[in-house]
């Protein structure tokens, strides 16, 4: 099993895109919602990286992360 080193915020910004096309995760969930798809050592990684962009897990939207795509 490979576990991923970090995360960019492009590719989270895709995965959380790929999410909402297959409809596993609504658009007006709090980003903290992303934290079940992703394994609990890589998710401390996404999570600091959106923390460090500036989003709130939990008051920011899924939507107001892929808004500026």
């Amino acid at each position: 099993m490979t576990i991923k080193l970090d995360y960019s915020l492009g590719e989270i910004k895709a995965e959380v895109r790929h999410l909402v096309e297959i409809d596993m995760i609504d658009r007006q969930q709090l980003i903290y919602a992303l934290s079940q798809f992703f394994p609990a050592g890589e998710w401390a990684l996404v999570e600091c990286e959106l923390e460090t962009n500036g989003y709130s897990l939990a008051t920011n939207s899924i939507a107001d992360l892929l808004a500026e795509d």
